[in-house]
């Protein structure tokens, strides 16, 4: 309990470590990192900043009674579902104009497919003492880690597709709030480990399919 409970501290740690770097750097640059007009610009941050914010009170809450942490679970599954999609569009975007895409189309394909067996068989078996099975784990946490921060980089470099060189605090930020929910927040919070497997294998799965249909 103890472990969970310093875990649940570091969650909350990296959320505010994501708003500083979100909210209070772009502000120093007016802002205009985001969008052009500064009301959208303002609103966006706002709503980023309840989002850390109350996502650190239910930290806080969570620690004393575990039901608050339920709200945490759900934004974890949902990035989960959404994360392999955006993955697979951030590899074809860079990759997709270069020799060996079709090769590594397939490898992307059977990975996808790969690490939803794997959720399966550990949603059936349960969770496994064994060194191996938890690194990979956690390097499919990771994995997905990197489609969520993708999400919000990509609507800034969609927005200002001129200030790539100026987003480096989106994508750390970014980062950061994405291994908060996807990779601590299981350890942390381990009482919904069903809903990280299942919403894993629906988002493996759903990768997938998107990468066949855009075949």
């Amino acid at each position: 309990m103890t472990q969970e409970t310093d875990l649940a501290y570091v969650f909350a740690d990296l959320l505010a470590l994501s708003s500083v770097l979100l909210l209070f750097l772009p502000v120093l640059r007016h802002v205009s990192l985001f969008a052009v007009n500064r009301i959208i610009s303002i609103l966006i941050l706002l709503g980023m900043l309840i989002l850390a914010v109350g996502a650190i009170i239910l930290v806080v809450l969570a620690v004393s009674n575990p039901i608050y942490s339920a709200p945490i679970a759900g934004i974890a599954g949902a990035l989960r579902i959404g994360s392999p999609p955006l993955l697979y569009r951030k590899v074809r975007a860079t990759f997709e104009e270069r020799r060996g895409w079709a090769t590594l189309r397939w490898i992307i394909l059977l990975a996808f497919l790969g690490l939803a067996a794997f959720l399966v068989v550990h949603l059936i078996l349960g969770p496994s003492p064994g060194t191996t099975i938890g690194a990979f784990v956690l390097s499919e946490q990771l994995i997905m880690a990197v489609g969520a921060s993708a999400l919000f980089v990509r609507f800034a470099f969609r927005v200002r597709p001129q200030e790539r060189g100026y987003l480096w605090p989106v994508w750390f930020s970014a980062l950061l709030f994405a291994i908060a929910f996807l990779v601590v927040a299981p350890y942390a919070f381990p009482g919904f480990a069903i809903v990280y497997a299942a919403s894993g294998v629906v988002g493996w799965s759903l990768g997938a399919v998107v990468l066949w249909r855009d075949w």
